[in-house]
């Protein structure tokens, strides 16, 4: 719906038709002042820069069923995995869910800025992920900030 009414809008009404999604909640504008994209309200980053809604860098977002110590034990395996493999550190990782409520360790989300790309991780994080124990629902998200 959104992207129909932009395509609509002619250059003039383009930006009345984004404040109004704005407005309405249906959209959000990146803080970051080297970006400033429209973003829709389901994406927890910006689509351009990879900050969050408030122009900062992507943070932790801790899943309420994680003790504290296993999570930084997680974010050390983590960048421990990176200097190993020599690959890129990225800002950010984020874990999905399997159908058991486990975190899974292949098709995580690397976060680098705006662009994102899927890894599949080895046993050593699989270890650490497991350590986590299952979320207590569906809805729980899991995602390591890296720059720190």
């Amino acid at each position: 719906m959104i992207a129909k009414a932009l395509q609509a809008a002619n250059e003039q009404q383009e930006e009345v038709v984004r404040a109004v999604f704005r407005a309405a909640g249906l959209l959000w504008q990146c803080k970051s002042s080297a970006c400033l994209i429209d973003n829709c309200a389901s994406q927890d980053l910006c689509e351009g820069c990879g900050r969050q809604r408030n122009g900062r860098r992507a943070a932790d977002d801790i899943p309420v069923s994680a003790h504290p110590d296993d999570f930084e034990s997680l974010r050390a395996e983590l960048k421990q995995y990176f200097a190993r493999s020599g690959a890129e550190l990225p800002d950010a990782v984020t874990f999905q869910l399997n159908f058991e409520k486990q975190w899974r360790r292949y098709d995580a989300t690397l976060h680098f800025g705006g662009r994102t790309e899927t890894h599949d991780f080895d046993r050593e994080v699989g270890m650490a992920l497991d350590d986590l124990g299952r979320a207590g629902d569906f809805g729980e998200c899991l995602r390591v900030a890296l720059y720190r």
